[in-house]
C-alpha cells in the first residue's frame, strides 16, 4: 500500500456496506492485523482529535482488507452499479415524461401553446411537488430509515444486488445519524437527477416541435390582465435579460399574443411568436434545470459533509478499534510515555502504582497521580476535581469489576468530561479487586462495563481490562 494515498482517504457510501460486510462476516483481527496497524496506519494518526482518529484508521484499514484480497467480489461494487443504473434509470425516465409533456403541448389545441400552462405544467408544478415532497420528508424525518435504504432493504434487489444480506448494511443508518445524513443526500441528489432529466426532455422536444412545426403562443383571461403579465414575464426573464433582450417578449409581445375569446382568433407568428418560445427555453433552462444542478451539487456537498463526522461509536465499531489499537508492546521507558491522573474510583486503595507496569507497557502511559473519587469525602472529591481542572493528558479510571452502578458510572463520567475537557482522553481500567491487589476481571463483569462505557458515545473514552501478565 501507497502511505500518500491515505491522507486524502475518505469514506463513501459504499465504503459502509463494505465495511459491515466485514464485520457481518466476522472479520478478525489476529496479530498480525494489529503489527500491521501499529506499523502502516498509527503513524498517519498522529496529532489527530480523537474523534477523527477512529474514523480515518478504520478507513485505512478497509482500504489495506481491499488490498490484501483483490480477487474478492466486495459488495460495494454491486452498490455502485446498483446506484448508476438507478441514476440513469430516473434521468431517462423523467426526460422521457417531459418530453412527452411538451410534445402534448405543443402539438395538441391546433399547435398553440398557452405560455402560462406551459409554464405551469414544466416548471412551476415539478418543483411544487419538491416543497411539498420536502416538508413531507421533514415533518417524518423520524419515521424511519431514508427511502433508499429501505428500498435496499427489499431481498428481491439484495439479491439482484448481488448481495443476499444487504439489510445487514441498513443497521449502520441505526447506530449513525451522520451515516442517515449521508443517505437522505444521495437520495435527494438521485432525485434531482430525475428533476433535471424532465427539464431536458421538455427543452428538447420543445425544440423539435419548434423545428417541424409552426407553433404559436397566446395567453388568455377574462379580466385584462396585461400589466401583470407584463411583470411576471420581466421578473422571470431578469437573470438573462441584458444578455439575451430577443429572449423576452415586450409589452407589445404580451399584449398581441393576449386572446379575448373571439371565435376563430388565432395568436400571432413571426417575431412575437420567436420571442415567446426563446422566452419559454430560457425560463425552462434558468428556473428548470439549472436549479436542479446547483440542488445536485448541494447534495454531494452535504454527503461529502456528513460522511466526514462518521464517528463510529457503535458496540461493534468500538471493539474493532480496540481489537486493532490495543496493541502491546515491551516495557516502555517513563519518559516515553504520556502522563496520566489515576483516579480510584470507590477508594479501593487501587493506585497508579499498583498498576504502573501495566500502564506502562499496554497503554503508554506513566501514572503521575493517584486521586480518590465517588467515596465519603468532601476533601478527596475536592482533590481529585482540583487534579481534573490543571488539564492531565489523560485520566484513568481505576474501577473494581463487580462495582458498575450505571447511573453514578454514567455521573462520574460527565463530572470527569466537564471538569478536565473534550478532548481529554479517558480510560477505564477495570480490575478485580482482591483487598486492593487488582486482578483480572471476571468475563461477565467485563461485558458489562464495556456495553455501558459503548453506550457513552464518546470517541474520546475507551475501556479495557486490567491484566496482572502485561
Amino acid at each position: 500500500m501507497n502511505p500518500s494515498r491515505w491522507s486524502g482517504a475518505r469514506w463513501q457510501l459504499a465504503d459502509l456496506l463494505d465495511f459491515e460486510a466485514l464485520l457481518a462476516g466476522g472479520e478478525r483481527v489476529d496479530e498480525r492485523e494489529r503489527l500491521i496497524f501499529a506499523r502502516d496506519i498509527r503513524p498517519q494518526l498522529a496529532g489527530l482529535p480523537d474523534d477523527r482518529r477512529r474514523a480515518l484508521g478504520l478507513r485505512l484499514w478497509l482500504m489495506h482488507c481491499r488490498d490484501r484480497a483483490p480477487d474478492r467480489i466486495w459488495p460495494s461494487w454491486a452498490w455502485s452499479r446498483l446506484i448508476d443504473v438507478l441514476g440513469w434509470l430516473l434521468l431517462g425516465g423523467f426526460a422521457l415524461a417531459g418530453a412527452m409533456l411538451a410534445w402534448g403541448l405543443c402539438l395538441g389545441n391546433g399547435q398553440r401553446v398557452h405560455v402560462v400552462i406551459f409554464l405551469g405544467l414544466t416548471v412551476a408544478l415539478p418543483w411544487a411537488g419538491f416543497v411539498l415532497f420536502s416538508l413531507a420528508r421533514l415533518i417524518g424525518r423520524n419515521a424511519g430509515a431514508p427511502w433508499l435504504i429501505r428500498v435496499l432493504r427489499r431481498p428481491a434487489l439484495a439479491r439482484l444486488a448481488g448481495d443476499r444480506d444487504l439489510a445487514r448494511w441498513a443497521q449502520a443508518f441505526t447506530d449513525s445519524r451522520a451515516a442517515r445524513r449521508a443517505a437522505t443526500a444521495r437520495a435527494g441528489r438521485l432525485l434531482q437527477w430525475g428533476g433535471l432529466g424532465f427539464s431536458l426532455g421538455v427543452v428538447c422536444a420543445f425544440l423539435i416541435s419548434l423545428m417541424i412545426f409552426d407553433v404559436r403562443f397566446y395567453w388568455e383571461a377574462t379580466p385584462n390582465n396585461t400589466g401583470l403579465m407584463n411583470s411576471a414575464v420581466s421578473t422571470l426573464a431578469a437573470p438573462w435579460a441584458g444578455i439575451w433582450p430577443a429572449a423576452v417578449p415586450g409589452d407589445s409581445d404580451v399584449r398581441a399574443s393576449r386572446l379575448s375569446g373571439t371565435a376563430g382568433q388565432q395568436p400571432p407568428g413571426g417575431a412575437v411568436a420567436g420571442a415567446w418560445w426563446r422566452f419559454l427555453v430560457m425560463t425552462v433552462l434558468v428556473w428548470g434545470t439549472l436549479p436542479r444542478l446547483l440542488l445536485i451539487a448541494l447534495f454531494a456537498a452535504r454527503e461529502r459533509w456528513a460522511l466526514a463526522r462518521l464517528d463510529f461509536q457503535a458496540p461493534r465499531h468500538r471493539a474493532l478499534w480496540r481489537a486493532l489499537a490495543g496493541v502491546t508492546r515491551g516495557a516502555v521507558a517513563e519518559s516515553s510515555a504520556d502522563g496520566a491522573l489515576v483516579l480510584d474510583v470507590g477508594g479501593h486503595d487501587i493506585d497508579g502504582g499498583a498498576i504502573r507496569g501495566f500502564l506502562l507497557r499496554r497503554l503508554r502511559l506513566n501514572p503521575q497521580a493517584t486521586q480518590r473519587v465517588s467515596v465519603l469525602d468532601a476533601d478527596a472529591e475536592e482533590a481529585a476535581d482540583r487534579a481534573l481542572a490543571h488539564s492531565p493528558g489523560h485520566v484513568v479510571l481505576v474501577a473494581p469489576d463487580w462495582a458498575l452502578s450505571p447511573r453514578s458510572a454514567e455521573r462520574l463520567q460527565a463530572r470527569v468530561r466537564a471538569t478536565a475537557g473534550r478532548a481529554t482522553p479517558i480510560t477505564w481500567v477495570i480490575v478485580a479487586d482482591d483487598d486492593g491487589t487488582p486482578g483480572a476481571p471476571e468475563a461477565g463483569n467485563m461485558a458489562r462495563w464495556t456495553a455501558f462505557v459503548d453506550g457513552l458515545r464518546d470517541p474520546a473514552t475507551e475501556i479495557t481490562a486490567y491484566d496482572p501478565a502485561a
